[in-house]
């Protein structure tokens, strides 16, 4: 007969309570999970009262599925629409098809010929590459046009000529609000102007997403940077609430970060260029975050990772975007060609100046959130 010895019975103990503690664990975040979603129905609860928004139905989830067919339809089609196109730039590949007759022992080859195929061989000094932007841009229109459904008011207000600073709340988790109004004023603009904007450090310790943003038009944030892309010429898209922004819980949604430090407003006085203040609703739905996690992030170089109700629920399907309604409101321009020199070193000045854009932003959103029914239909 087999006996148990002590060592053994110390073993078992100690394996024993070490499960009771990890489930003391789970059902501790559980029990998160649960006030948490508490804490956002009694939310709902609130501005249903107040009218000040209508959630989803019944119907209008059914819509939302439909949109995120649209989603998986539409990245079918670009992906086969690449492959149509990539024969033109092929340089050692005969195939008709740079997709076809994949073998493990060419699809190194191919990926490297399809890649370069959506380079161009000059890029700025930034790294913008118009043919990769030329590309990705039936994708970025999917979003605008069908997606979000993106209406946009104020588009008269971007100049035909010269650089400006666009200055916008900021949401999202990822800059998809910058890429929307980068559309809307290519697509809308009667000058078809391009847009640059300005992004966080923390993308950039992503894989390839650095490179992405940059190959896009985005451009590492700092005033350095902004000021060489304003003496060019080019409409300039800052975020000056930066990370803080786009880490706002959703019980916190519309509700303005600080605008840093008024740095943005040192540019306009340094440069005299126009400050267009613009409101962005809708991009704070997209990825309506519960929590967020920052110990294990933050040792990786990322402010944190976001807990939504679709991730890490879903899996890498939970960072899909969710459709909603947007509107981008670009506000008439403010002039700062009338400061003398040094304007800039005026902290009393700039501090006023931060403070009014600030409201002016935050004003609007509220203005306009009055008058906005559902999440998903505006």
């Amino acid at each position: 007969m087999n006996t148990i010895s002590p060592s053994s019975r110390t073993d078992y103990k100690y394996t024993e309570d070490s499960l009771k503690q990890v489930t003391r664990v789970l059902l501790g975040m559980k029990e998160a999970i649960r006030h948490q979603f508490q804490k956002l129905e009694e939310d709902f609860a609130n501005r249903s009262e107040q009218n000040a928004e209508k959630y989803a139905t019944k119907e209008e989830l059914y819509s939302v599925l439909h949109k995120l067919h649209e989603f998986k339809h539409e990245i079918e089609r670009l992906i086969a629409n690449a492959s149509e196109t990539s024969p033109q730039t092929i340089i050692e590949d005969n195939e008709d098809d740079i997709f076809s007759n994949l073998t493990p022992f060419n699809l190194r080859r191919k990926y490297h010929t399809f890649s370069l195929s959506l380079r161009s061989e000059e890029v700025d000094p930034f790294g913008y590459d118009p043919i990769f932007d030329r590309f990705i841009r039936p994708l970025i229109d999917f979003f605008y046009t069908k997606y979000w459904r993106v209406d946009t008011y104020g588009i008269h207000n971007v100049p035909q000529t010269g650089g400006a600073l666009l200055v916008g709340n900021h949401s999202g988790g990822l800059p998809y609000d910058a890429a929307m109004l980068k559309m809307a004023i290519y697509k809308e603009h009667p000058a078809h102007r391009g847009t640059r904007f300005m992004v966080e450090d923390f993308l950039f310790h992503f894989p390839f997403l650095g490179s992405f943003m940059n190959r896009l038009g985005g451009v590492r944030a700092s005033p350095e940077n902004a000021q060489e892309l304003l003496s060019h010429n080019h409409p300039v898209l800052v975020f000056p609430e930066g990370v803080k922004g786009l880490g706002k819980l959703y019980r916190d949604k519309y509700q303005l970060a600080r605008f840093g430090r008024g740095g943005f407003v040192r540019l306009c006085l340094k440069t005299g260029a126009p400050m267009i203040p613009v409101a962005f609703i809708g991009p704070e739905e997209i990825h309506p975050m519960i929590g967020k996690e920052t110990l294990f992030s933050q040792m990786l170089g990322v402010p944190y990772t976001p807990i939504t109700w679709t991730f890490p629920w879903l899996g890498p399907f939970g960072l899909i975007p969710l459709p909603s309604k947007w509107s981008i409101h670009i506000l008439e321009p403010i002039d700062f060609s009338n400061y003398g020199p040094g304007a800039e070193k005026d902290r009393v000045l700039v501090y006023k100046m931060a403070k009014m854009i600030k409201e002016q932003i935050q004003d609007t959103i509220v203005d306009k959130l009055k008058s906005r029914r559902s999440i998903w239909f505006g």
